[in-house]
């Protein structure tokens, strides 16, 4: 008789992906959001079930230290309101004071800009070796509105 050797070889299962193990964890039914992860999950359910989407408030982010500042009407105060998936915040902003803000609050700020329009020459083959020169009005640039500048990184 011939001994068998049989190594047991391991059973390799395989792992969920990071969208599942956090739905296995959260339960949109069950609970409310608790964690940035947590909010595209409870919203896709919401959705489904016909119920209002939730949006993170500044709490959920970091927050830097940023001293803002407006070119244009550089004393007036600034109101504001972002309401983007990303984020729902409210604020008054006055130029060249220090606030502590969140990250998506900074990207809309520093996003808002004014383009900046120019004539330019565009020359067009019309075959045979001919060139038509024409001019068109064309974005050309950007003037930003606002600056927030960063000083210090603040741990949440």
């Amino acid at each position: 008789m011939k001994k068998e050797n049989k190594k047991e070889e391991p059973e390799f299962e395989a792992k969920p992906n990071a969208e599942q193990v956090l739905q296995d964890e959260y339960n949109p039914e069950e609970d409310l959001p608790t964690k940035l992860e947590h909010f595209p999950i409870y919203n896709k359910w919401a959705r489904k079930n016909k119920k209002p989407v939730k949006v993170p408030t500044e709490d959920f982010y970091p927050k830097m230290k940023v001293r803002f500042q407006r070119f244009e009407q550089p004393t007036n105060v600034l109101k504001c309101r972002v309401r983007n998936k990303d984020i729902d915040w409210t604020g008054q902003l006055i130029p060249g004071c220090v606030y502590d803000l969140c990250m998506p609050v900074i990207h809309w700020l520093t996003g808002l800009s004014e383009p900046i329009y120019a004539e330019v020459k565009i020359q067009n083959d019309t075959g045979g070796g001919r060139y038509v020169e024409k001019t068109e009005t064309r974005q050309v640039g950007e003037r930003a509105r606002f600056s927030c500048q960063p000083l210090q990184f603040v741990a949440a």
